[in-house]
């Protein structure tokens, strides 16, 4: 895969986002992948835009016959990987603050990120589900526990 854009539900997004990702350090049963997005928070509250990004470490959970762990339409249709590192997401804290007691929000919330991606290969696309557990690292009430993400990436 050589990018990818989706959507994010929760996981390293407080709510949602719009991503972009790219994968490369391509080894033989791993891949490093890199993502980042835009979205927004809307609440009675508080209103902010939200800045995201996430740099996971790819172990293929179904290997079979490759030398370098490069998607391979022929073979298997769809693709399992276990995916582990780090991401997190910023916000513009004093955004109603002037309105409201001050709201206490982090620019910064790191999270941890595991949970499990699935390409879904054609030989054009790649069709992307990822299902992760995003525990933060610091409090924030605004982060989410676990999410959910959809691609498309191109080869």
């Amino acid at each position: 895969m050589r990018g990818a854009f989706g959507a994010d539900a929760y996981g390293i997004a407080p709510r949602a986002a719009i991503t972009a990702e790219a994968a490369f350090g391509y080894l033989k049963k791993s891949f490093w992948n890199v993502q980042a997005g835009v979205g927004a928070i809307m609440s009675a509250h508080f209103r902010s835009p939200t800045v995201l990004g996430a740099l996971t470490h790819c172990f293929v959970l179904n290997p079979y016959k490759r030398r370098p762990c490069i998607p391979q339409p022929g073979s298997y249709v769809v693709e399992s990987y276990f995916e582990a590192g780090i991401g997190g997401f910023l916000v513009d804290r004093y955004d109603n603050g002037i309105y409201y007691n001050l709201n206490k929000q982090r620019l910064l919330t790191p999270s941890g990120v595991a949970g499990f991606r699935f390409h879904f290969v054609s030989p054009k696309w790649i069709y992307m589900l990822k299902l992760r557990y995003t525990p933060p690292l610091l409090h924030n009430a605004l982060a989410s526990h676990a999410g959910v993400g959809v691609g498309v990436g191109w080869r």
